[in-house]
């Protein structure tokens, strides 16, 4: 009896009972192919429109057809045809790493963050200020080349925020949170912009001014959420959400009076300059995508390692080593894709389009948009592409904005938002766990930072639709 009196039972909090991401992702995958056997398959027509890569979905064309439910093997099955779909961003996810193993292991980078927090020490500049640069400087990368660019450089924020006394989701916070921001709200975002103007018939990324007005909102909302979760762990460390993530290889291990640049640190860094130049330039100028980015890295990583001063074999084990600890993130990814695979295999996804998006002819305009935004949202999370939802989606919300008199350029705004803003939060965006993997802060986590971002960038966004329906943008 007495010796039982001193114990103490902790309950669980929900987000400790949160399972690994390999196991959510696997359950959806099993949750989509039972939806296979239970939703009534369906399809719309496709049509290829000029100046489109996919095919685009014919309003008004969905019909059923047989039933194809998704049995036991190719359940599994839809992991590696999901690793396939996901190859490009896989490799320059394998690729990057292997290049930024080589430029950590000269200590350059580790040196020239150093010497950087260093200055910001001495000139006296608040931590909070580092933190908003930070956050619109890849906001505004967010605007040029969407989020999969900012994936090698996660590690640099990292190193940033540990540098300042902060945690991972700090770091994340700036490079993921920033952008995502520019990605979200960019008035040139080619693959959910682009392709929405070119089926609803509108002037390339017209409407530019109002969105920039609400990609600033979102930056600087991103940044203050950033900051307020700073300055709590700074008060107390016990509140950091990843305090017992293990760290090491990631951020700075001596004091910042220690760093210093010698000539070969200075060139590996110009590489690392040149890199980033020509992935920008690339990818604004020439059409360059993943592919070309790991190309990129390759020939930097290549080109730093001999830099140095290594030798060839060097350089094949340090790339090895890269590779390998990117593995893991490889195989979330391709998970991830699994379960649009299997919703698409087994013909149920113009389904789900389809029955989602028929209640919105009965609502008013205001809030017919913001729901049309909110459905978006729900049909984002199993077609993770940009350009493939705006195919499958745009063409059915287009003709409905008309019914419930909105005009097509908020039709586009709304179907911008549900596109976008969920990429903080979900599973199935090869982005977000792609730099969650890189930063090793798990996905329950991060979440306990993201959905309160989320929420309110949602609300922000809200009244930005609300607005354009009542000015008529």
């Amino acid at each position: 009896m007495g010796g039982n009196q001193g114990t103490v039972i902790s309950k669980k909090k929900w987000w400790e009972r949160i399972p690994h991401t390999y196991v959510i992702l696997f359950f959806m995958i099993l949750l989509a192919a039972l939806l296979t056997w239970v939703l009534p398959a369906g399809k719309f027509e496709r049509q290829a429109i000029e100046g489109l890569s996919k095919p685009v979905v014919v309003p008004g064309s969905y019909h059923s057809v047989p039933q194809n439910g998704v049995g036991f093997f190719d359940i599994f099955k839809s992991i590696p045809q999901g690793m396939v779909a996901a190859s490009s961003i896989i490799f320059l996810i394998m690729i990057s790493s292997a290049s930024f193993g080589i430029i950590n292991s000269t200590g350059a980078l580790n040196n020239g963050i150093g010497v950087i927090l260093r200055k910001v020490k001495v000139s006296n500049i608040p931590k909070t200020v580092v933190i908003w640069v930070i956050t619109f400087l890849f906001s505004i990368l967010g605007i040029i080349v969407g989020p999969e660019i900012q994936i090698p450089f996660t590690i640099i924020g990292i190193s940033i925020a540990l540098g300042l006394g902060y945690d991972l989701v700090v770091g994340l916070g700036m490079i993921m949170g920033g952008g995502y921001a520019g990605f979200n709200f960019g008035p040139i975002n080619a693959s959910i912009l682009g392709t929405s103007h070119s089926i609803v018939g509108l002037p390339i990324f017209s409407g530019l001014p109002y969105r920039l007005v609400l990609w600033f909102f979102g930056t600087c909302l991103v940044a203050l959420a950033t900051t307020l979760y700073a300055k709590k762990i700074a008060r107390n460390p016990e509140k950091s959400l990843v305090k017992d993530v293990d760290t090491k290889g990631l951020g700075l291990d001596q004091a910042l009076e220690d760093y210093h640049l010698t000539g070969k640190h200075k060139l590996i860094l110009v590489v690392l300059l040149l890199m980033f130049a020509a992935i920008i330039f690339g990818a604004t100028k020439l059409g360059w995508y993943l592919d070309e980015m790991s190309t990129v890295f390759l020939i930097g990583g290549i080109l730093a390692g001999y830099l140095y001063g290594y030798k060839t074999k060097e350089i094949i084990d340090l790339f090895i080593k890269g590779v390998s600890s990117a593995a893991s993130i490889a195989l979330i990814l391709g998970i991830a894709r699994g379960i649009q695979i299997t919703l698409e295999n087994g013909l149920i996804m113009d389904t789900i389009i389809h029955t989602l998006s028929a209640p919105l002819a009965n609502l008013g305009p205001t809030l017919g948009a913001i729901f049309m935004s909110i459905i978006t949202g729900i049909v984002h999370f199993f077609i993770p592409s940009g350009s493939g939802l705006a195919v499958s989606l745009m063409p059915v919300l287009s003709p409905l904005g008309t019914i419930i008199g909105i005009s097509p350029q908020t039709t586009v705004l709304a179907f911008q938002v549900g596109a976008t803003v969920p990429n903080y939060i979900f599973p199935t965006i090869g982005a977000t766990m792609a730099m969650l993997g890189i930063a090793r802060v798990p996905l329950d986590r991060w979440l306990r930072f993201a959905i309160k971002l989320t929420f309110w960038t949602f609300v922000i966004s809200w009244i930005f639709i609300a607005v354009a329906v009542q000015i008529g943008y």
